[in-house]
């Protein structure tokens, strides 16, 4: 059983994802394990802290969802989802820093 209390289903999705971290969107890459109406769940996250809001840039969509922290245990983070999506969202802006999993070690 699972013990799960998310109120909507949640869908595989494992696609490459980027965290949009700042007023200077300092870009992290990693990956939307799975997501739901609500939420999504994020793993192989580089870094040890989140700040409690940020946006999830879904590139090959075009779309940024603003996103509140919920939980985060090692590289593994769930979020939920605030506002509504910013489908405008210009992925070719310049973001000052990039992080991806082989920049920590």
């Amino acid at each position: 059983m699972d013990n799960r209390r998310n109120k909507h289903p949640r869908y595989d999705v494992s696609q490459p994802v980027s965290l949009l971290i700042g007023n200077k969107g300092c870009s992290v890459f990693c990956e939307m394990k799975d997501m739901s109406l609500s939420g999504a769940k994020l793993a192989s996250i580089p870094l040890r802290y989140l700040p409690e809001q940020f946006k999830i840039l879904i590139t090959n969509e075009n779309v940024a969802l603003q996103c509140r922290l919920r939980w985060l245990n090692g590289r593994e983070a769930g979020v939920q989802f605030v506002g509504e999506p910013d489908y405008h969202h210009n992925i070719y802006d310049r973001h000052q820093i990039t992080l991806t999993a082989q920049s920590e070690q």
